[in-house]
């Protein structure tokens, strides 16, 4: 019988057992010096010799005698008498204590003069005065950067002592095909692992990625014992939910001690911490969000914990776009993206679940909703953590509403110009609502063809709002059929598939009333669906018209004059945007570019 992970432990509390129940390893290894960014210093650095080691000249120029440039003045030029040709970097000979630069002087006679004397030290770098031998360069528990290496390798030391954490990442899981492989019906590629080892060797372990466990009892209990032996910290993917073919629970409870079982998160739940011969074993979701949840904040919280150094994250306080509810007792991590509009930063969440790897694909940090609080709401201050450079909000277009396929590659054009495209789902109502409150730069809405869509649905919420509207898209939309929808056919269809759209489902609801269809619950053929003629022709099936369905980005005029969504408009306009709608049957008109028209 399945184990369950009836007593969710609070994240916080997690945290403290997993600290208590593993010090560090305490261990440390000697790698070459350009191996060594990112990792963490394991004892202090020490330069191996002054630099510069003597008195150098600072330029181009000539050593001289400073108490022999006394004197000289604009109105009464100066020759240098002792001195001597020296170039940036030379060594200043001996007994002269300062430098004129060449530009300083002319020459005159083949003797230079000088119209300013010298100081004493003019113009030298003085031995030591970057760093002496024996000064300390890095402590103890620095993490270090690129920009670190070459300072390393100026003061002598080409080999760095660091901290040294060794994990061991086990994938779990019959369905799994490894990278590089097609996966067939019901089979999956192996992710999480590569994931996870990037992340965690970003943080400085040492990670071995082990070959893909089928689920069964024997070999995985096999698998893990080699990785404990072999690595300070086991990392399982996959098979701690409570599935019947979740085993990870099984093996670990059989080689060690089940410290817990499930965490108060969201995503990341199923978690999973046993301690097999005093040495961590993590057990993370198969879901790839959930798991980076758990890399995130279980595993890498251990890591820093043991002395390794998270990757740098920026935090910003922004406003919330809209109301996300929580429920008390989880802490929730949501994938927001982050955009300014009209001098305010707002963050707009993406879907949430375990399974939706798209979400933090397109998002740009995420919010962290305490277990305390029931949800945050519309327009509250809250901090986000970043995942791109905070540079880069700056130049980030935020875009709610229906996110058509065209818009990636919107996007593309966007990205050449230096602008990242942030596309977050919304229904039409959703995307005005946002448009409403100024918290996007634009907004999708997707509208049947008819005489007062836009009034009804767009207008009427904004009626005092100068709109500017850009037709994107146009799309076909109907019922596709292996046979034809004659009389006979229509007499026995009673429901189509209900489509998301609303637009769409306008225009089926129109067409049934038209045709004189009584829906009810009853059923269709199964070879029926609404859907749009492109994909009817990519499926060999009948097409039955039943409208178009037009997708217009939406834009306050008042924002026009802002560098990145005038950026957007001209992408919207270019010739090359404007031929890939044609190249995919989704142009929006017969013009040469979309229209841009106020409404």
């Amino acid at each position: 019988m399945p184990h369950r992970y009836l007593n969710l432990t609070p994240l916080p509390e997690a945290l403290a057992i997993m600290r208590r129940e593993f010090p560090s390893p305490g261990r440390a290894e000697t790698v070459p010096l350009r191996e060594a960014v990112g990792r963490v210093t394991a004892e202090p650095l020490y330069a191996g010799y002054s630099v510069p080691m003597a008195d150098i000249a600072k330029f181009d120029g000539y050593a001289v005698k400073s108490g022999e440039t006394r004197g000289a003045q604009d109105q009464r030029p100066l020759p240098l008498a002792g001195y001597s040709r020296v170039n940036t970097g030379e060594v200043l000979p001996q007994p002269f204590d300062a430098v004129v630069m060449i530009e300083d002087t002319w020459d005159e006679g083949g003797i230079p003069r000088i119209r300013k004397s010298a100081a004493p030290g003019q113009h030298i770098r003085r031995a030591g005065e970057d760093v002496r031998a024996g000064e300390l360069v890095l402590p103890k528990g620095h993490r270090i950067r690129p920009f670190d290496i070459g300072a390393l390798a100026t003061y002598g030391i080409d080999r760095v002592s660091v901290r040294s954490v060794r994990v061991g990442i086990v994938p779990t899981g019959s369905d799994l095909v490894p990278l590089g492989t097609a996966p067939g019906p019901g089979r999956t590629i192996e992710t999480n692992t590569l994931m996870a080892e990037a992340y965690l060797t970003g943080i400085g372990a040492t990670c071995r990625r082990y070959g893909i466990v089928p689920d069964d009892t024997g070999l995985i209990r096999e698998a893990v014992e080699t990785a404990v032996a072999e690595n300070d910290i086991v990392i399982i993917s996959a098979g701690s939910s409570a599935g019947t073919r979740d085993f990870s629970r099984d093996v670990v409870e059989d080689l060690g001690e089940i410290v817990f079982h499930g965490i108060a998160v969201r995503p990341g739940k199923p978690a999973l911490l046993a301690n097999v011969g005093g040495k961590p074993v993590l057990g993370m979701p198969g879901y790839p969000v959930g798991a980076q949840t758990v890399l995130r904040e279980v595993a890498g919280n251990l890591l820093s914990w043991w002395g390794l150094s998270p990757v740098p994250c920026g935090e910003l306080d922004v406003r919330l776009s809209r109301r996300l509810a929580s429920d008390l007792g989880f802490d929730e991590f949501v994938p927001v993206s982050v955009g300014r509009v009209d001098g305010t930063c707002w963050a707009t969440p993406h879907p949430r679940g375990s399974g939706i790897q798209m979400a933090v694909v397109r998002a740009n940090g995420y919010l962290h909703i305490p277990a305390e609080r029931e949800g945050v709401e519309e327009g509250e201050e809250v901090r986000v953590r970043l995942t791109v450079p905070p540079a880069s909000i700056t130049r980030t277009l935020v875009c709610v509403g229906r996110r058509d396929p065209v818009l990636g590659e919107l996007g593309t054009h966007l990205a050449e110009a230096g602008y990242q495209f942030h596309c977050c789902n919304a229904s039409t109502m959703g995307a005005v609502l946002a448009l409403r409150a100024k918290t996007c730069h634009a907004a999708t809405v997707a509208l049947p063809e008819t005489a007062s869509a836009w009034d009804d649905q767009v207008l009427r919420y904004l009626p005092d709002v100068d709109l500017l509207r850009v037709p994107v898209a146009r799309t076909e939309l109907g019922i596709a059929s292996a046979d034809p929808l004659d009389a006979g056919s229509l007499a026995s269809l009673r429901v189509a598939n209900r489509p998301k759209s609303a637009a769409a489902q306008f225009l089926l609801d129109s067409w049934l009333d038209r045709e004189g269809i009584d829906v009810s619950p009853s059923g269709v053929p199964a070879d029926v669906r609404v859907c749009s003629a492109l994909e009817a022709r990519e499926a060999g099936l009948r097409f039955t018209s039943i409208g178009c369905e037009s997708c217009d980005l939406v834009i306050r005029e008042e924002l026009a004059a802002d560098e990145g969504v005038a950026a957007l408009i001209e992408a919207l306009r270019s010739p090359e945007f404007r031929a890939y709608l044609h190249s995919i049957g989704r142009a929006s008109g017969d013009g040469d570019a979309p229209g841009v028209f106020s409404a």
